[in-house]
């Protein structure tokens, strides 16, 4: 198998990996809109372990990437320097698809998040008797969080 094949393959491994995660992510969102504690728990535990297989697939992938000769280059950089042919295919369609799978699993965190601090509003509301005006909570989003190919994850945000 050639060094760019490696990459290719080891890009697929983590696109394959976001796409369960994205399942997580879903399956997370519909146990907090049903206040399914359980399966919450349970998911989070699942999401967490699906973390740490992708940060092991995504070291795995940089390792493929610097042996193919495109260390420290974005996903984009990448795909200037290659010629037209079936390997720019391939990693264009990876790199949408990773894209594309990644902006799903935002969308459904973000809705998450929404969720969880909703439920977290009605129990302090509830608790204290006072309706907080500002948001408060255990979840941030950290802002411009994005796909960077060159050194850090491809899933940057973790809950």
């Amino acid at each position: 198998m050639s060094e760019f094949a490696a990459f290719l393959t080891a890009t697929q491994r983590c696109i394959s990996q976001c796409k369960a995660m994205l399942e997580f992510e879903q399956e997370k969102r519909q146990a907090l809109l049903a206040d399914d504690l359980d399966r919450l728990e349970h998911m989070i535990s699942a999401q967490q372990a699906a973390i740490m297989r992708l940060e092991s697939l995504e070291k795995q992938r940089l390792d493929a990437q610097e042996k193919a000769g495109y260390s420290q280059l974005s996903a984009e950089e990448i795909l200037e320097q290659l010629s037209d042919g079936p390997e720019k295919t391939s990693l264009a369609e990876h790199v949408r698809e990773l894209k594309q799978t990644l902006e799903e699993i935002r969308y459904h965190n973000g809705r998450a998040v929404e969720i969880a601090r909703a439920n977290l509003q009605v129990i302090n509301t509830l608790a204290t008797g006072k309706e907080q005006k500002e948001p408060q909570g255990v979840y941030r989003l950290r802002p411009g969080a994005g796909a960077n190919w060159q050194s850090s994850s491809s899933f940057d945000t973790k809950l």
